[in-house]
């Protein structure tokens, strides 16, 4: 029974004891129970969405890195006022929270939106809008956002 404990006492503390070992080279100290983790690297996608009804369409194209996302954004409203612009932001969860860089009228616009990736469906989120100092819209109150359109999934041209 001794010997169980022995033992046992032995690997516990095998466990436990810190290695150091300097290298001369770089006079740096490296200890032997760090664990080193595996970082994957960073992969890029790219997902493309439609929505069609009628003569309108409205189309976007991400580009994800991590939680990095950018794009395009085009809304092409049958006579009406059209809008193509850029996307930058991050991804949070399920939500892409993003600055849609566009122009309309002959005019350049910033606005806040929230896209929603559900399966392969990107539901565009929409609420009262007030503008900020620098004249960006931003959501008022994000928890009440609806969805506005749901695009789905095509394939990248």
């Amino acid at each position: 029974m001794k010997k169980i404990y022995f033992l046992l006492f032995v690997a516990l503390a095998a466990c436990q004891s810190k290695k150091t070992e300097t290298t001369n080279a770089d006079s740096v100290t490296v200890s032997t129970d760090t664990v080193a983790t595996a970082t994957k690297p960073i992969t890029e996608e790219t997902l493309c969405y439609e929505f069609r009804f009628k003569k309108d369409v409205t189309s976007v194209k991400l580009v994800m890195k991590g939680d990095s996302v950018t794009g395009e954004m085009s809304e092409l409203i049958w006579e009406k006022d059209s809008a193509t612009g850029t996307l930058k932001g991050k991804k949070v969860g399920n939500d892409l929270i993003v600055d849609y860089d566009y122009v309309i009228e002959g005019s350049n616009q910033v606005e806040e939106r929230i896209l929603r990736i559900d399966g392969d469906k990107l539901l565009v989120m929409s609420g009262e809008l007030t503008e900020d100092k620098n004249g960006k819209l931003k959501m008022k109150d994000p928890a009440k956002a609806t969805v506005s359109e749901t695009l789905v999934k095509v394939k990248c041209q």
